[in-house]
């Protein structure tokens, strides 16, 4: 919640490296969205998901997903956040809209900036140690002060303890 009552002007900004078909993405939008009608006044959210494969972009555009879903997501937000579609479920166009997707490499574009929250969960395990140490200064700079990263469960911010203090492992 503190992100969403923080006085500032705009929404809440946040970047989802590695977005793939876009779940990620999607799921920090719902999260949001249950979590502000809680709050007064709350923020607005707009989310820059990126990736490389452009294909994955396309379909995570398209927020559509296979009928297996249902597996994966509590019947309220299925009821809340999908549409019946094509034989699968397709996230609503108001969460899409809160969505934007992008082709972003992210070892050779800068980064996004003014950030409230960096999700980089689970694409750090597939870089070499040297691109990890270039890249989470750079997360740094691209985090707002009371901005938050968020890191898959075998990540860490290795020795740059410095940069950033753990909410929560």
């Amino acid at each position: 919640a503190p992100l969403l009552t923080l006085r500032r002007d705009g929404p809440v900004r946040v970047w989802v490296l590695g977005c793939s078909t876009g779940q990620e993405a999607y799921s920090i939008a719902m999260a949001f969205a249950e979590v502000a009608e809680k709050v007064p006044h709350a923020r607005q959210l707009q989310v820059f998901a990126t990736d490389l494969n452009e294909a994955n972009l396309n379909k995570a555009r398209l927020g559509l997903y296979p009928k297996n879903l249902a597996q994966e997501v509590s019947s309220e937000r299925l009821r809340r956040f999908f549409v019946a579609e094509d034989g699968g479920y397709r996230v609503i166009k108001a969460l899409r809209e809160q969505v934007v997707f992008a082709r972003h490499n992210l070892i050779s574009d800068p980064p996004f900036s003014r950030m409230d929250l960096i999700s980089c969960r689970n694409v750090m395990i597939y870089l070499e140690p040297s691109l990890q140490k270039k890249l989470l200064p750079a997360f740094h700079y691209a985090l707002r002060p009371s901005g938050r990263l968020f890191l898959g469960a075998s990540e860490s911010v290795g020795t740059f303890t410095e940069l950033f203090e753990p909410v929560d492992k």
